[in-house]
């Protein structure tokens, strides 16, 4: 069941949009909230939250900065009567911006193309960080690698690099899950980038070469044949669908 916030500090526009979605899927839950300051202070987890931006107090801008510190995948609708605010939308990483007054038909458009990203969504396998950088929420298929190297962790990513402290062994019972292995002590690597193992040595596909310890070589390739083996079983699973 999907789960949607709306916050607005006009009663009537809250009531027309929770309407409007309810109109559209009535399994829907909808949480109304009058100000940013009240969505912040009993912040769940929301599929997708219309936020007003121009609010007395905190407005929409600085509460989707504050919703973006500790949820980098909610979608964030922006409801305002001025475009002057479009920057700062953008900034927040917002989903879609919608000039008031907003039709029920406007709001089904903007629902049917929202959660067929949602859906999409649901299909990657999402893992947050908190980097030097901040927050990052990262599909695992985009990371090839993590090392421990100067008592911080590189996590070697599709987009880049990001830095993070903690211990490696921790990074690893947290992907171990979706597919990485530990070759060495100081490296967790994503299997599904694997490419070539020669000795000792592991090559992957971003043309990275990382090394395999001797002490679980045995068991490290045993992990692979294995991984292997279930992702073909799974791609002829779906190739029969």
């Amino acid at each position: 069941m999907y789960q949607i916030a709306v916050c607005d500090d006009e009663p009537d526009i809250c009531d027309m949009v929770s309407k409007a979605i309810r109109a559209w899927d009535q399994n829907v839950k909808v949480e109304c909230f009058p100000s940013g300051e009240a969505l912040i202070a009993s912040y769940g987890s929301f599929d997708a939250i219309f936020l007003d931006i121009d609010m007395k107090g905190m407005n929409g801008i600085e509460t989707g900065k504050r919703i973006r510190e500790v949820d980098c995948e909610t979608k964030i609708i922006y409801l305002t009567s001025y475009r002057d605010y479009v920057a700062g939308a953008f900034e927040v990483h917002a989903f879609q911006y919608l000039l008031k007054p907003v039709s029920p038909m406007q709001l089904r458009q903007i629902l049917d193309e929202l959660f067929r990203y949602v859906k999409k969504a649901d299909k990657m396998k999402i893992l947050d960080f908190h980097t030097s950088e901040g927050l990052v929420c990262l599909d695992t298929a985009e990371i090839y690698y993590f090392e421990f190297i100067n008592r911080k962790i590189k996590m070697v990513t599709h987009q880049g690099i990001y830095w993070m402290t903690g211990k490696i062994s921790t990074i690893y019972a947290q992907t171990k899950v979706f597919g990485f292995s530990m070759p060495h002590k100081s490296f967790v690597v994503n299997f599904l980038h694997v490419k070539n193992v020669n000795g000792l040595d592991i090559y992957l596909d971003n043309g990275d070469k990382i090394p395999l310890s001797q002490k679980k070589q045995k068991e490290w390739k045993q992990e692979l044949a294995i991984y292997l083996s279930e992702r073909l079983e799974h791609q002829r699973r779906e190739g029969t669908r």
